[in-house]
């Protein structure tokens, strides 16, 4: 019996794979340069959070809503609507959908030249970044 027959035998999903069977194993270099170009469309305001979670989370994790949200501590509701652009979600929902993306909530002013310049500072430092507000409880 082949590996992938052994697995769908004891998988209780109706002959789905688990997702852990599913997911793709990107090298550490392409997570990387993944992260940083989908964070820097963010800060150009190419794209939204919103949509930067679901580029995430299709093309790194290669999870679908329903499994994602389970693996964060959401709803697949507040997930869809968070990407979507339509949620009012509470700052610590919002927290829990982007941790597990690797990103984290920030809060910056809407000026583009105040945000280059504590972007500016914040790499001329010792590696410590601007001094921010940073609530690890979300």
């Amino acid at each position: 019996m082949t590996e992938k027959a052994k697995m769908l035998a004891q998988d209780n999903r109706h002959g789905r794979l688990p997702l852990a069977a599913k997911r793709k194993k990107l090298p550490s270099s392409v997570k990387d340069e993944l992260m940083k170009s989908i964070c820097i469309e963010l800060i150009t305001s190419q794209i939204t959070t919103g949509k930067a979670l679901q580029r995430l989370r299709t093309e790194m994790l290669f999870a679908n809503q329903e499994q994602y949200a389970k693996m964060v501590g959401i709803t697949r509701k507040a997930l869809s609507e968070i990407e979507g652009d339509k949620s009012k979600a509470s700052a610590l929902v919002l927290g829990k959908a982007l941790r597990g993306v690797g990103l984290e909530l920030l809060v910056l002013p809407r000026d583009k030249f105040l945000q280059g310049e504590i972007i500016s500072y914040q790499s001329a430092t010792d590696g410590s970044g601007a001094k921010a507000y940073r609530d690890d409880n979300l």
